[in-house]
């Protein structure tokens, strides 16, 4: 996934009718900048250290997300504001082969567009309560160039492009049949379940999960592998190996 720009909210954000994921952790974070760039906000703490009591805050605090789905935009000279619908939905438990997390993830992001017939449109359990989000999108910055403005600048906080791995890490905590939570498989102990994914392999080794890792990512972890099956691979390359890891578990809020 990727934060959604202010030159994505087009009409095609309607029409399309994608999953969203709303970061509202970084919403409430938002909401604090805001007032404390206020001229009417009782500036008690100076500013360094509301920089450092917020950048704490976000970098301690779990992240919560909600899917929703934009229902209109507002276009204004100064801004463009979308409403969004909380949206409940069930993904992974579905998906038990690397086809139906294909046509999961096209069917997240082109829901409106989508074969109501397909296998997989039961990805969407229902429309939230009655939960409305109204979320701006000012087409200018704070107009402020101190350095202490510049760094309160709000994080992202709604996301496109949205994934299975997305899901299972920001709205199903983690869960994951395939690899119960430890995010690689020995790819020759599945029972079976390894073909489905176009993950099987021989033992003694750990591979990406393809359902939780991603299918793109569990391949180029299984050409790896191959390439390497006989021999020990150069130090440095195993350190890339592992710092990419790291890396996509960090992506997806593991580490």
């Amino acid at each position: 996934m990727h934060p959604l720009e202010i030159t994505d909210i087009q009409q095609d954000l309607l029409s399309r009718g994608p999953i969203l994921l709303l970061d509202t952790t970084a919403i409430a974070i938002r909401f604090v900048i805001q007032l404390v760039l206020d001229d009417k906000f009782p500036m008690l703490l100076p500013m360094e250290l509301w920089l450092n009591i917020i950048d704490q805050y976000y970098k301690s605090t779990v992240r919560k997300f909600v899917a929703v789905r934009a229902t209109s935009i507002s276009i204004t000279p100064s801004s463009k504001m979308i409403h969004c619908r909380d949206m409940l939905l069930d993904v992974s438990s579905s998906l038990n082969n690397a086809t139906a997390i294909i046509d999961a993830e096209d069917s997240l992001n082109h829901l409106r567009n989508h074969d109501e017939n397909s296998q997989d449109h039961n990805l969407i359990l229902a429309e939230g309560p009655d939960e409305i989000h109204a979320i701006d999108f000012p087409s200018q910055g704070p107009t402020s160039t101190s350095t202490t403005t510049a760094a309160l600048s709000a994080p992202d906080y709604l996301f496109t492009a949205i994934t299975v791995p997305d899901i299972i890490a920001r709205l199903e905590d983690g869960r994951c049949w395939v690899c119960r939570g430890r995010r690689w498989i020995c790819p020759g102990c599945t029972g079976g379940v390894a073909q489905k994914f176009d993950a099987h392999m021989g033992c003694g080794v750990n591979l990406a999960c393809p359902l939780c890792m991603g299918l793109d990512f569990m391949q180029e972890d299984k050409l790896f592998l191959q390439k390497y099956d006989w021999d020990a691979p150069p130090v440095e390359e195993e350190e890339a190996r592992e710092a990419g890891i790291s890396a996509r578990l960090a992506e997806l809020g593991y580490a």
